[in-house]
């Protein structure tokens, strides 16, 4: 029987667009190993061997979006791990979109 499921999130607003913010999270997660599991515009999520972790972005006007990451697993550390990580590599993100 697995154990309980543990869940850990992490939330900011950032100066860019919702367009730039979902690909920036894509990215995050593709580039963490993560699979992506979705297209749907607003949320990403993505799944590695124990987590599974989900990026919403919200716009707030048209150069400001808030951001959530939720990291879910059976294994505390994993989860724990994952939310302020993803976070963290969007925080720092240098992306920009090119017109």
């Amino acid at each position: 029987m697995a154990g309980r499921p543990y869940f850990y999130y992490a939330t900011e607003s950032f100066t860019r667009s919702q367009q730039l913010s979902i690909a920036v999270a894509r990215k995050v997660l593709h580039d963490e190993g993560f699979k992506i599991g979705n297209t749907v515009k607003w949320e990403q999520f993505g799944d590695n061997a124990d987590t599974l972790v989900l990026v919403t972005s919200v716009p707030l006007s048209a150069s400001k979006t808030y951001v959530s990451v939720i990291a879910s697993s059976n294994n505390q550390a994993s989860a724990q791990m994952w939310a302020p990580r993803i976070m963290q590599a969007i925080e720092k993100s240098k992306m920009v979109t090119i017109d």
